[in-house]
């Protein structure tokens, strides 16, 4: 029972932390002039299935240990990382008249965060060994 308990407490906050992120990177969206609901719902479904790889990776590959204190502190800086780089590419599009970003690109943002946030993960259980 206690052990179904951390793991709902566990899940909530991912979730809590995944919605936040989430909510800023729709906010991104609209900021950079993707309006379309076909195409934010495209760049929100890239962002849910990068949200679920990265959560699998943190959960099994994570660095630390598995206690409820190293995965909230891993979705923290997860978050807090992807909204930074979210927010440094939305500015860089927005002021570079070369460059326009669409559902496409942010979608390339976040599986290319995602696939570095899982290679750093990765090494560092690797080589914590």
């Amino acid at each position: 029972m206690v052990l179904v308990l951390n793991m709902d407490e566990n899940i909530q906050k991912e979730l809590i932390w995944a919605s936040g992120a989430l909510l800023a990177f729709v906010g991104f969206l609209i900021y950079g002039g993707i309006s379309d609901i076909s195409e934010m719902a495209i760049s929100v479904g890239a962002f849910g299935v990068s949200w679920i790889a990265v959560s699998y990776f943190i959960k099994n590959y994570g660095p630390g240990g598995s206690s409820k204190k190293d995965l909230e502190k891993e979705f923290q800086w997860y978050t807090a990382m992807l909204i930074a780089f979210l927010a440094i590419m939305t500015l860089i599009g927005k002021t570079d008249d070369e460059l326009e970003l669409t559902h496409s690109i942010y979608g390339m943002f976040v599986f290319g965060f995602t696939l570095i946030w899982v290679v750093r993960s990765v090494a560092i259980k690797y080589f914590s060994k």
